[in-house]
């Protein structure tokens, strides 16, 4: 099971009635409870790669999400967070160069970043002008609903 059919699986569950759901293979334990929007999932000891925990509306958690800094929001920039879970794309093909870069200067509504989600492309835009002071995200990594990817200076 790749992380597209889980996606369309926890669609469903939460267009659902159900509370709780499991499904079990051979190398996938999946559990989704919905009473606490978590989702948790682990191939099992005999396969050579390990998949972390879930949260739906939180945290996709990842190998290389677990060196994220926490951001904090009380100072004055601007967190932009990921409106949706996917992979997180910093130009349009890997060729192009990066939507932007640490110091460039953003306008509200510019391209900061692509998040692929069930093979759509989403451009994802600056909700605040101001200037890119750091990128949360490394290219082709997975983020979640939520996550911070930039921080813009207003």
């Amino acid at each position: 099971m790749d992380i597209k059919e889980i996606n369309e699986l926890i669609d469903k569950i939460n267009e659902s009635k159900l509370t709780e759901f499991r499904y079990e293979t051979e190398n996938l334990n999946l559990v989704i409870k919905k009473e606490k929007a978590e989702v948790t999932y682990e191939e099992s000891h005999t396969a050579q790669k390990m998949i972390p925990q879930v949260a739906v509306n939180t945290i996709l958690a990842s190998e290389q999400t677990t060196n994220v800094v926490p951001v904090q929001e009380e100072n004055q920039d601007h967190i932009v967070k990921s409106p949706i879970v996917g992979t997180y794309y910093a130009a349009a093909n890997a060729k192009a160069e990066a939507f932007v870069k640490v110091g460039d200067k953003v306008k509200k509504g510019d391209v900061l970043c692509i998040i692929e989600a069930m093979k759509l492309m989403n451009e994802i835009e600056s909700e605040a002008t101001g200037e890119i002071i750091d990128i949360l995200v490394k290219n082709a990594q997975m983020v979640e609903y939520g996550q911070p990817l930039f921080v813009v200076k207003e």
